[in-house]
């Protein structure tokens, strides 16, 4: 801030003169009874309070460069707005959203604004919103999911919603323009004793009402409203006291696991007071050598004292998860609630506050990704995960533009004469960087990120080609097989784009079998079986992969328009020495073939599998036992020759 005040030339920035976390909870309680997110932002762009009420600008807006771009235009455009003196504004942002923006100004400077953000003031267009999720590449279900989550506040409505906001600025100017006030007068105090004993005259008849709003104050910035429990900023402020490196203390990070579930079935009012009940246990119980208190939402931040072993801390963990996992009765309810903990000791996981809390929240993470209910000890290798996993997608999204992903080509063996009937087409990844790395690793990765549906794209275009090269040169297999994830399936241009790619390269569709895993086939059969359907009317061939360790019921089976069961590797593996495998491989095999299905067995490697196989009269072979993938080139030599000898 610059004003000219008394002669003097003063620079403050906005933060200086309002301390911004002392607004937390005011605007965390906004939120709750209003179900609108609420930020607090220097014109500068500099985000001070943040309290999230949804999921569609943090999972979709902010992590797409073009919409997260949109949301910064729009907030300079809501400054120079601002800079017209407007008491307030209405803006819709191009993402769709409707914000409502109130200046603070502090002695009529423009310094900030308080944004009421995620609404609409009419219905929805979701065609609109679809559009757009399809442009910018959104999961659409997901998508759509989250728009439909965003109140619709209607004009006549938002009225009271103004006038508090116009309160809240108001308040926030009139408290910063007494900490100015205060600043320029202790400026000049420091320069003159006279001025000093003069200002202290004049600040000995305000004393009570001061140390009245900084008790408030005090309360406001250290304490949880909700709850009444400390917050994470007393927490800080105790860990900062300790600066004896001898002494160990532990940071435990609590989530409640699917904690959302109880505030959609039962309301928010009912789940603000279980988590009040909660941390009144919490605290009542974990007294010795703890502080409990609450971070946001439906988290807990649990600092012990003096840890000497790991098993100092568990005892903890055992008590909390005794209270955690005991019955919850409320309002003549009973709710059964679990949580997952990750846990950092200070000074060993990080000597500062910041970093004790991102290594409990790593930890935390970890343990919500294993499954609920359980916890984690931070350990460096976490870091090293998520430092690789961030580099890695880095790295991915520019792999096909460098030239870096490959397919390999894995032979399937007609079990009968040896002839090769088709060919899987595998992807693999020679990373600059990372060097060879594991299709399980980058495809998982490309499936959290997305990048599935331009890999996936490249995966199919590559094989339409190679499978053009390879029918000019006169090569007898019938078809190629490539995977395909749930995420490209339900993708909305999928189908489109698979009939571009059969048009552009010049493919028959019998030539292109689809290959889906059994277990992601059942997780949306119903919108799956469309798609897939369509497909099949398409002349393309299906397959279902990793057959057995899915739960396909039969009535499901034999509603798949699928050509191919594909016998997973685990039930390969026990044939000849499991009793149970070779019961249940050749009942499926038996079934498949009542079902006018073939059968592809996947991983065979030893010629007593081979023979079993044989014996069961499965169609197909695939495994190390003919061939490994190998890449175009090298498994032409197989191609040309057209067959494998099978010598029983």
């Amino acid at each position: 801030m610059e004003r000219m005040k008394a002669g003097v030339f003063v620079e403050y920035k906005f933060s200086e003169l309002v301390d911004i976390k002392h607004l937390n909870s005011l605007i965390e309680s906004l939120g709750t009874i209003t179900g609108i997110g609420y930020t607090i932002k220097e014109i500068k762009d500099e985000s001070f309070v943040n309290i999230d009420h949804g999921s569609l600008c943090r999972d979709f807006y902010m992590k797409n460069e073009s919409t997260r771009q949109r949301c910064y235009n729009d907030e300079k455009i809501v400054v120079e707005k601002m800079t017209e003196e407007k008491e307030y504004i209405i803006h819709k942002c191009k993402n769709g959203l409707a914000q409502i923006v109130v200046p603070i100004r502090i002695d009529g400077c423009y310094l900030a604004n308080i944004f009421a953000s995620q609404m609409f003031l009419e219905e929805p267009n979701l065609d609109f919103f679809r559009s757009q999720g399809s442009q910018f590449g959104f999961d659409e279900k997901k998508y759509i999911k989250a728009v439909k989550e965003i109140p619709v506040i209607k004009r006549e409505h938002l009225k009271p919603i103004i006038d508090f906001l116009l309160k809240v600025a108001k308040l926030v100017s009139e408290i910063a323009s007494r900490h100015l006030n205060e600043l320029e007068v202790n400026k000049k105090l420091s320069e003159s004793y006279i001025e000093l004993s003069a200002v202290y005259q004049q600040l000995r008849g305000a004393e009570h009402q001061l140390r009245t709003q900084y008790d408030e104050l005090e309360k406001m910035a250290y304490y949880d409203p909700l709850t009444g429990l400390p917050n994470w900023n007393f927490i800080q402020r105790e860990l900062n006291k300790y600066d004896d490196s001898s002494l160990k203390l532990a940071i435990i990070y609590m989530d409640l696991d699917n904690f959302r579930g109880i505030n959609n079935g039962f309301g928010h009012q009912c789940g603000d007071k279980l988590l009040r009940k909660i941390g009144e246990t919490f605290q009542d119980y974990l007294k010795e050598n703890c502080i409990v208190s609450r971070s946001s939402g439906d988290e807990f931040l649990i600092l012990q004292r003096n840890v000497e072993s790991k098993e100092d801390v568990l005892e903890s963990i055992n008590k909390i998860y005794n209270l955690i996992n005991s019955r919850w009765e409320l309002d003549e309810k009973e709710f059964f609630i679990s949580g997952s903990i990750g846990i950092a000791i200070f000074p060993d996981d990080g000597d500062n506050f910041e970093e004790i809390l991102r290594s409990a929240d790593i930890a935390l993470n970890k343990s919500k990704h294993i499954g609920k209910n359980s916890h984690i000890f931070f350990e460096k290798s976490l870091y090293d995960q998520i430092s690789r996993r961030t580099e890695m997608e880095k790295e991915l999204r520019n792999a096909i533009k460098n030239d870096e992903l490959m397919l390999h080509y894995q032979p399937q063996v007609d079990i009968k004469n040896g002839k090769i009937v088709s060919l899987e087409a595998l992807l693999r990844w020679n990373s600059k960087k990372f060097g060879w790395v594991s299709p399980y690793e980058f495809i998982k990765l490309a499936e959290d990120t997305g990048l599935i549906i331009p890999i996936g794209q490249w995966v199919l275009e590559t094989a339409c080609i190679q499978n053009k090269e390879w029918k000019s040169k006169g090569y007898s297999y019938d078809f190629i097989s490539v995977n395909v994830s749930v995420t490209q399936i339900q993708n909305r241009d999928f189908l489109d784009n698979v009939k571009l790619i059969l048009e552009q390269t010049g493919t028959k569709p019998e030539y292109l079998e689809l290959e889906i895993t059994e277990s992601v086939m059942m997780e949306t059969i119903e919108s799956n079986l469309r798609i897939l359907n369509e497909l099949r009317n398409m002349g393309l061939r299906i397959a279902l992969d990793d057959f057995g360790t899915g739960y396909s019921s039969l009535n499901y089976l034999k509603s798949l328009p699928i050509n191919t069961l594909k016998l997973d590797k685990s039930f390969i593996d026990g044939l000849c020495s499991n009793s149970y495998e070779e019961l249940i491989t050749c009942e499926i095999i038996k079934l498949a073939h009542k079902m006018e299905l073939d059968v592809t067995a996947e991983g065979v490697e030893f010629k007593n599998q081979l023979q079993s196989l044989v014996d069961k009269e499965c169609n197909r072979i695939q495994g190390y036992y003919f061939s490994k993938p190998f890449p175009p080139e090298e498994i032409e030599f197989d191609l040309k020759k057209g067959f494998f000898d099978i010598k029983l």
